[in-house]
């Protein structure tokens, strides 16, 4: 009776694995991992993503300009806290050839336009701030938020995770002119 026991949970035990692997891989092909490479120091700077309104962002849109890229999530306290300090430093650098690119990471749409909304009600949009949502999700083990500093040719300089480092405005203030 025992051996019978083990042999049927055994066989629903392998059944379910299996269907948990195929539900996993319908889920991982549909929201796909940007390669490390597109946010690795060293690299061009690239990520797919979209405004607001659906109209695609192209990284060209940076060019000639030093840019900070905040990689957020609304969910993410930290995230939250970090975004006044990153609009007044954008203020601060108005007559600048600055950028700040905000790459929100909610795996919902609705979360991400809900706070844009919120956040158009508050504030007014200001010069050089790109707000857009990412097409896919960061390589595992990325802590957010994830700030780059980009130089003004789109090349990845320098990679932060986790709080808002001091050291990416006095990196942006030795880049600028």
């Amino acid at each position: 009776m025992r051996s019978t026991l083990s042999l049927r949970f055994s066989r629903i035990a392998r059944a379910w694995l299996a269907l948990t692997a195929l539900c996993m891989g319908s889920v991982s092909s549909a929201w796909a991992q940007v390669p490390a490479s597109t946010i690795a120091v060293g690299t061009p700077f690239a990520v797919a993503s979209a405004y607001a309104n659906g109209q695609r962002f192209n990284t060209g849109t940076l060019d000639g300009t030093v840019t900070v890229a905040f990689f957020w999530n609304s969910n993410c306290a930290v995230c939250r806290d970090s975004l006044p300090e990153l609009r007044a430093n954008l203020a601060g650098w108005k007559t600048k050839p600055f950028s700040l690119l905000l790459v929100n990471l909610d795996r919902k749409a609705d979360d991400w336009l809900a706070y844009e909304k919120l956040v158009g009600q508050t504030q007014m949009n200001a010069k050089g701030l790109l707000s857009v949502r990412m097409d896919g999700e960061l390589p595992a083990g990325v802590r957010l938020p994830l700030t780059l500093l980009i130089d003004s040719k789109g090349k990845v300089l320098k990679r932060f995770e986790g709080r808002l480092a001091p050291e990416v405005w006095d990196s942006v203030a030795d880049l600028l002119p």
